[in-house]
C-alpha cells in the first residue's frame, strides 16, 4: 500500500487496506468502517461483499451484532474473534438471519483506536468451508492492525472525517457530502444516489445547518476536496 501521507481519501485507503488483508489470510469478505463519536459504525467500505447489506444492517441488525463497537470500546480490545464472545454466535438471530444467508459463518474484528478512543474497525468474514481463524492467523492480523491503526488515524482525511462526526450527519448526508467533495453537481449526486435533485438540495441544506457553513466552497475549504 502507499504511505498514508500520499492518500488523501479514506475510502481509497480502506479499499487498499482490505486488499492487503485479503492477501494476508484467506477470507470470504471484508468490511472496513469508521466509528463515530457515538460509537456507531459509519462510512462502510466493502471487499467481496455486496454493499446493499449495509442498509439492512443499519436499519435493524446492528442491534444484534455481537461485534458492535459499543460492546468492546470500553474494554480496549484490539482484536476479537468468535472465541472471545460471551454469547452463542452460530444459530443466534444475528448469524441465522443476517450472516448465514450471505454464506458467512466465521468472523474476526479488528478495532482501531486513537488516543484511547475507538475510531474504526475491520470485519473479516469466512465461509464454513474456510473455517475459523487460527491463532497464527489472528496473530498476523493483530500485527497488521497496528499498521492500519497508525495509517488510518493520521493525515488530512482522518481529521476531516472527525469534523464530520462532530456535525452529526446522517449516512445519506455523508454520502452527499462525499460527492460534493468530489466536485459533483446536484444532478450528478442525484443520479449516483438515486434521489431527486430537490432531495439533494434538502440534504445539502441540512449539511449547511449542522456544519454552520453556507456554501460548497466553504465545505471544501474546511474539509478539502477529494480526487
Amino acid at each position: 500500500m502507499q504511505p498514508r501521507s500520499d492518500i488523501d481519501d479514506l475510502a481509497r485507503f480502506k479499499s487498499e487496506a482490505m486488499g492487503f488483508l485479503a492477501g494476508l489470510v484467506p477470507i470470504t469478505g471484508i468490511v472496513f468502517y469508521s466509528v463515530d463519536t457515538n460509537l456507531n459504525p459509519v462510512d462502510h467500505a466493502f471487499h467481496r461483499i455486496e454493499s446493499d447489506r449495509n442498509e439492512r444492517y443499519t436499519e435493524f441488525f446492528h442491534r444484534l451484532d455481537p461485534f458492535h463497537p459499543r460492546r468492546f470500546a470500553a474494554t480496549g480490545k484490539r482484536i476479537v474473534s468468535l472465541r472471545d464472545l460471551h454469547q452463542r454466535y452460530h444459530g443466534g438471530e444475528y448469524h441465522r438471519r443476517f450472516m448465514a444467508p450471505l454464506g458467512l459463518d466465521y468472523e474476526a474484528e479488528l478495532y482501531l483506536y486513537r488516543t484511547g478512543q475507538m475510531v474504526g474497525g475491520v470485519s473479516l468474514h469466512r465461509s464454513s468451508e474456510q473455517g475459523d481463524f487460527t491463532p497464527r492467523e489472528l496473530e498476523l492480523l493483530g500485527n497488521a492492525r497496528h499498521f492500519l491503526e497508525h495509517t488510518f488515524t493520521t493525515g488530512r482525511s482522518f481529521e476531516a472525517a472527525r469534523r464530520v462526526d462532530e456535525w452529526g450527519l446522517t449516512q445519506r448526508e455523508r454520502d452527499v457530502l462525499r460527492l460534493i467533495r468530489e466536485g459533483a453537481a446536484n444532478a450528478d449526486i442525484g443520479r449516483v444516489l438515486y434521489i431527486s435533485v430537490p432531495t439533494v438540495k434538502t440534504h445539502l441544506q441540512h449539511i449547511y445547518d449542522k456544519s454552520g457553513l453556507r456554501s460548497r466552497a466553504q465545505l471544501i475549504a474546511r474539509l478539502g476536496a477529494t480526487d
